[in-house]
């Protein structure tokens, strides 16, 4: 999935129908794939806007000018070479396995889980969440939906953290971010902490190594261990070809927001 239509997704949830952006992004998705072939008239024309408008529109998504908006316009399904993306690795593999092989390989990843769970570190993220004021919660494209989950099922246990789905805001808030901070990371693979996944090319991310805050971090890649700016995580290796994540996510903040629970009402 390409950056352009990450920031207008995220764009839109933010806006109201009535205004002159939210028509420009309502457009360019339901024109999307034309978008990459088309020139700023051509797309103010669409729009029924001025061209210095959707300049002024790019810009305020987070691009350099029209052109940079158009260069992060294509869309094509894997087009980073990476095999754990959902139509190759979710979709293509039930539509050739079957259902029963997807619900049997979620159901092989949860009772591994179950099995091998380590409760310590369960305990350490609702202590880390429970001990600190201010808790982020990161991740990008369908890890970002398990931040947003975790934030609600917070919010009813009475703990309010924060979380951010624009990538700039995410950035910006790593850079400013004080150890007093906590930053609870979903990553499947991993490369969100060291990647800029979702941006051509995948350029290196420093915004983590260069943060102050701590972070902790859930994830199928024993190998976030090793980075030196992680604290802790919770990990859940894959038993299977399939990228359970989304499931998986679900369970592991059920479990940590119990522990939580316990923990806050023993402070009462």
């Amino acid at each position: 999935m390409g950056l352009l239509i990450i920031r207008l997704i995220v764009f839109l949830n933010g806006q109201i129908s009535e205004t002159t952006n939210h028509h420009i992004a309502l457009t360019m998705l339901s024109n999307y794939q034309a978008i990459h072939q088309l020139s700023i008239g051509e797309v103010a024309k669409l729009c029924d806007v001025s061209k210095s408008t959707i300049s002024k529109f790019a810009r305020t998504l987070g691009f350099d000018d029209y052109l940079d908006l158009k260069d992060n316009a294509a869309f094509v399904e894997n087009r980073f070479n990476n095999p754990l993306n959902y139509i190759s690795n979710i979709i293509t593999l039930m539509e050739e396995d079957g259902y029963d092989h997807y619900f049997d390989s979620i159901l092989k990843d949860i009772n591994y889980f179950k099995e091998n769970i380590d409760l310590s570190t369960i305990d350490r993220f609702a202590k880390a969440i429970y001990g600190h004021k201010q808790v982020v919660a990161l991740g990008a494209v369908f890890s970002q939906s398990a931040a947003l989950d975790f934030q609600l099922k917070l919010a009813y246990n009475g703990k309010f953290i924060t979380t951010f789905q624009n990538d700039l805001a995410q950035d910006a808030f790593l850079r400013d971010a004080t150890e007093e901070t906590l930053i609870i990371v979903f990553t499947n693979s991993g490369d969100y902490l060291t990647k800029q996944q979702i941006r051509t090319g995948t350029p290196k991310k420093n915004s983590f190594s260069q943060t102050k805050a701590k972070v902790i971090v859930l994830s199928a890649n024993p190998e976030v261990l090793t980075l030196p700016f992680v604290s802790d995580a919770i990990i859940f290796p894959h038993q299977t070809n399939y990228q359970t994540h989304a499931v998986m996510f679900q369970i592991i903040t059920d479990l940590i927001i119990a522990r939580y629970r316990y923990l806050n009402k023993g402070s009462e």
